[in-house]
């Protein structure tokens, strides 16, 4: 029978590594920061509100604080240091923004820190909150934060993976609230969660069940088939 902490596992593990992957603009090497190239025109007029908007406040937050910090950020930039660089203080659209690489402004390393800042806040909800003893109640807070999440973020097939992986094991561990979303993407990778269970799988098989090829699928009609999803992140 599958286990509650493989299904959680899945969850933890897309949060840190793979929250927000989209794919975009050919990314940079991560010893080049993105803000040493000047933003295009078109990027510039940006909606304010938009994921281009909140992109390039994100490119601006960073320059300022590297040049405060007095050097790019690199991979021996400690957390402490990355946290004063602006990290610490983004919201959850212009973390996307950053992690999806809007617009193609930022370098590697600032996507995967991005998507650590991500992982770490989830990593907060599980210690506030007791998970040896109400691991139901860590499953209901993890989904109420991927609800908080930006219509752009929730628009991603990353994000309906996610919110699956947090529902099915909130109902695996006890939880009777009814949190389903009415979106059918997230609704059919329920069902694939259903069938590893059904097989007595675990969380490797997910991406295997058929309910998930068609929710991707699914997904793409949705979005038109613009973007492109990497199935062996």
């Amino acid at each position: 029978m599958t286990s509650i902490s493989g299904l959680f596992a899945n969850t933890f593990s897309y949060v840190s590594t793979n929250a927000g992957q989209k794919q975009t603009a050919a990314s940079k090497p991560e010893s080049v920061s993105a803000s040493l190239e000047k933003t295009t025109p078109e990027t510039a007029k940006a909606v304010p509100g938009t994921l281009a908007s909140a992109a390039i406040a994100a490119r601006d937050k960073l320059d300022a604080g590297y040049k405060k910090l007095g050097e790019v950020g690199s991979i021996y930039t400690s957390g402490k240091d990355w946290d004063a660089i602006g990290f610490r203080d983004f919201d959850r659209q212009t973390l996307y923004a950053i992690s999806s690489n809007e617009g193609g402004l930022f370098s590697d390393l600032e996507v995967t820190i991005a998507k650590s800042q991500v992982g770490a806040r989830i990593s907060d909800i599980i210690n506030s909150n007791d998970p040896v003893h109400n691991p139901t109640k860590v499953f209901r807070e993890i989904v109420n934060f991927y609800d908080a999440a930006s219509d752009d973020e929730k628009a991603s097939f990353e994000w309906a993976i996610a919110r699956a992986s947090a529902q099915k094991s909130y109902m695996l561990s006890g939880g009777t609230e009814n949190v389903g979303t009415g979106n059918r993407v997230v609704d059919k990778l329920m069902q694939a969660w259903d069938q590893v269970v059904a097989r007595g799988g675990n969380s490797n098989d997910f991406a295997n069940m058929p309910a998930y090829g068609e929710a991707l699928t699914w997904w793409a009609q949705d979005n038109g088939g613009a973007r492109h999803v990497d199935l062996n992140v």
